[in-house]
């Protein structure tokens, strides 16, 4: 057992100012904002220790490999006699053996097949990429399960039913939380965790349990909370009585299994690094997009999204010691692709984390943490000094705590309540984008009071009724665009009531900071909610539009979305000051290098095409065999193999010693309807040619 000292040594004056802290108690949470500094260490010194069980093919986890169950333990040294908290963390995909040091390079999968590594790697250590966080919860009493993966998960093989091993990955988790559950209830612990074989009997409470998962591992816990609430499941009968109620994920991948996995019914949050290089389409947020979306009555609770500027997607983990990044074009990078880690992102990460959790499922909850991820609030210092967090923010999406004004799901130019809308001096479309969220589309070109969007939601000289509602939500991406020239763009919005009479008008600079220029056709928005109590002399009872005037910036291009009242400020929300405008140190657009991917000739590459038995797939396939003199990286987005205008992402290593083969599997038909002559490329952070299709399976 290992014992964390220095600045978590507990001292008698530090210990009774972050108690006072710690229940809420501070001056500063009674009026405003967050109660503690969030990334300041708790009042607990922290013990470590590990357990790892020798591999198993255990059917509850994967058939097909051998697993293993591999944890770290973070635990305050001193114990209230209460139970406490639990939150289990889970890596994403990466090698599993390296060889270096700072940086080590994790070329090597090796350990995922064998458990071991070839002569001169070390095995990766991927779970102890979050001891900085680990240790940071666990000063302040939570105790914390940092789950290794390597085995049979990391850098393995899909199926055609879980191509990215994240349902794996799910059931690994539950199979941890299985383990730890008996251990607490009758003993029989492994003694290396440091407590002896019965010391964790009455120590985890089950019923406040917290999910982390990065990358791959994101989306696995997303498939952990899911098998878990499933109609006849077997886990709640494996683990009573427990109750997942937080997960937060960072970079997070999404759609790399056969099940589409959302987080309905808990609070849920995905810090999106604005300048990843790995998993680059930020595919993490489309989860909230669906949730938002989905309007059948379940328990609706909040989701958000923490979209942090200038971060890669590496150094959150910080035993992956190469940059991922190829571009960087969002932000002034806080990460430096030469060195092995970003403090800023560790200091990020530890920021909201911390106070998500604590808002939450903390043995003393502080809600008022919760305001770091509602946009109704300016960004705390402790955040805004190191880079700008865009934000999105969904209270609850319960139909009685809402009201659609406009979701830009119907023909261009009506509204969802099916009344006409009124535009002036624009060009606008409702679209559906790449992905399924609806958006309007904007554009202007001279600015002025007769620039104009119109949401109109009810019939001439009639209105709804907003009384009871709390905020105006709107959702906005800017987009990368001639248009978007100025630093930022602004305009002005106002109510209009049944009467006629109009509210003054508001900048939305006063309420978001709309700076990001972001790709056309997969645009991230941002979450502006403004204080219905904001616009003075209206009939809040009696609104027939939401009026958008173009008048404050000279031409812009922007989409709109999800336009609502909402009837929550959000847990932790008050009104007692005002809205201040967000402020950022470093957030002027840098671009690290000047090509989005490096291209490895076909020179340097071959391929051929073998017909197997089974490969990846449950049945006879073909396996298409990529060779390359250069590596195929170890990422957490899939690998894309495009032959002709057919793209296939079921693949493996076929060398995990050396990564410089890999297979990817095709059923009879698909490889039926490729065309000799095909172009062959592989895209998977670089991009590599190989040529031409040619006739033959060998």
């Amino acid at each position: 057992m290992q014992h964390m000292k220095g600045n978590y040594r507990r001292k008698s004056v530090f210990f009774i100012f972050f108690v006072l802290a710690f229940n809420g108690f501070s001056a500063e949470s009674q009026t405003h904002q967050n109660s503690v500094d969030p990334t300041a260490p708790g009042p607990y010194s922290v013990a470590v220790g590990e357990y790892k069980l020798p591999a198993t093919v255990d059917p509850d986890v994967l058939e097909s490999e051998a697993t293993e169950v591999w944890g770290k333990m973070y635990y305050p040294e001193f114990r209230t006699g209460e139970k406490a908290p639990l939150i289990v963390m889970l890596h994403g995909n990466h090698g599993t053996c390296g060889t270096g040091s700072n940086p080590r390079y994790d070329n090597s999968c090796t350990y995922t097949h064998s458990g071991t590594c070839p002569e001169g790697y070390t095995v990766t250590p991927n779970h102890e990429g979050y001891d900085y966080l680990a240790n940071h919860l666990a000063s302040w009493g939570y105790w914390v399960v940092s789950i290794n993966a390597n085995r049979g998960i990391t850098c393995g093989g899909g199926s055609d039913e879980d191509y990215g091993l994240i349902l794996a990955r799910g059931r690994l988790i539950l199979k941890h939380l299985q383990l730890l559950h008996q251990w607490s209830a009758t003993g029989d612990a492994p003694t290396s965790i440091g407590l002896g074989k019965e010391g964790l009997i009455g120590q985890l409470d089950f019923g406040s349990v917290g999910l982390f998962g990065h990358s791959r591992g994101g989306e696995g816990i997303r498939a952990a909370y899911n098998f878990y609430k499933d109609e006849c499941s077997p886990w709640p009968e494996k683990i009573p009585g427990l109750v997942i109620k937080a997960l937060f994920e960072v970079g997070a991948t999404d759609g790399l299994s056969s099940r589409l996995l959302d987080a309905e019914g808990v609070v849920w949050n995905q810090l999106l690094p604005m300048c990843d290089g790995d998993v680059s389409d930020l595919s993490g947020r489309f989860p909230f997009e669906r949730m938002l979306a989905n309007d059948e009555k379940t328990t609706k609770v909040q989701k958000s999204l923490y979209e942090v500027w200038g971060a890669n997607h590496n150094y959150f983990n910080t035993q992956w010691q190469t940059s991922d990044a190829w571009r960087c074009s969002v932000g002034t990078p806080i990460f430096d692709p030469d060195k092995s880690e970003s403090v800023e992102q560790q200091n990020i990460a530890k920021a909201s984390v911390f106070a998500f959790f604590q808002s939450h499922m903390g043995q003393k909850e502080d809600s008022g943490l919760n305001q770091l991820f509602n946009s109704l609030y300016s960004s705390p210092e402790v955040v805004t000094q190191i880079t700008q967090v865009d934000r999105e923010f969904s209270p609850s999406h319960e139909p009685e705590e809402n009201v659609i004004l406009e979701r830009f799901d119907q023909e261009t130019g009506t509204n969802s309540s099916g009344h006409l809308n009124r535009l002036s001096g624009i060009e606008m479309k409702h679209e559906r984008l790449k992905r399924k969220q609806r958006a309007g589309y904007i554009v202007w070109q001279m600015a002025g009071k007769e620039t104009y969007f119109n949401a109109v939601v009810a019939a001439d000289g009639e209105g709804i009724d907003l009384s009871d509602f709390k905020t105006l939500d709107l959702r906005i991406g800017r987009t990368r665009s001639k248009l978007n020239t100025s630093a930022a763009t602004d305009f002005s919005i106002r109510l209009e009531d049944a009467s006629g009479t109009v509210s003054d008008a508001f900048p939305v600079s006063h309420y978001a900071l709309l700076n990001n220029k972001d790709n056309h056709s997969n645009p991230v928005f941002q979450t502006v909610r403004i204080r219905l109590a904001d616009f003075k002399n209206i009939d809040l009872a009696r609104i027939h539009a939401v009026q958008f005037i173009f008048d404050l910036t000279e031409t812009g291009e922007l989409y709109f979305a999800n336009i609502e009242a909402n009837g929550q400020i959000g847990l932790g929300g008050t009104f007692d000051k005002p809205r201040l405008p967000h402020v950022t140190a470093r957030s002027e657009q840098t671009i690290l290098a000047s090509m989005e991917h490096i291209t490895v000739p076909a020179g340097l590459n071959s391929f051929k095409v073998i017909r197997v038995k089974k490969g990846l797939s449950s049945q006879s396939a073909i396996e298409i065999e990529l060779s390359s003199i250069i590596p195929f990286p170890v990422m957490d987005s899939l690998p894309v193999l495009t032959i002709g205008k057919q793209q296939f992402t079921l693949s493996r290593y076929a060398d995990p010693d050396g990564l410089n083969v890999m297979a990817f599997t095709l059923n009879n038909a698909q490889y039926k309807q490729l065309n000799q002559n095909d172009p062959v490329s592989l895209l998977y952070g670089k991009k590599w040619e190989f040529g031409i299709l040619k006739n033959g399976i060998k």
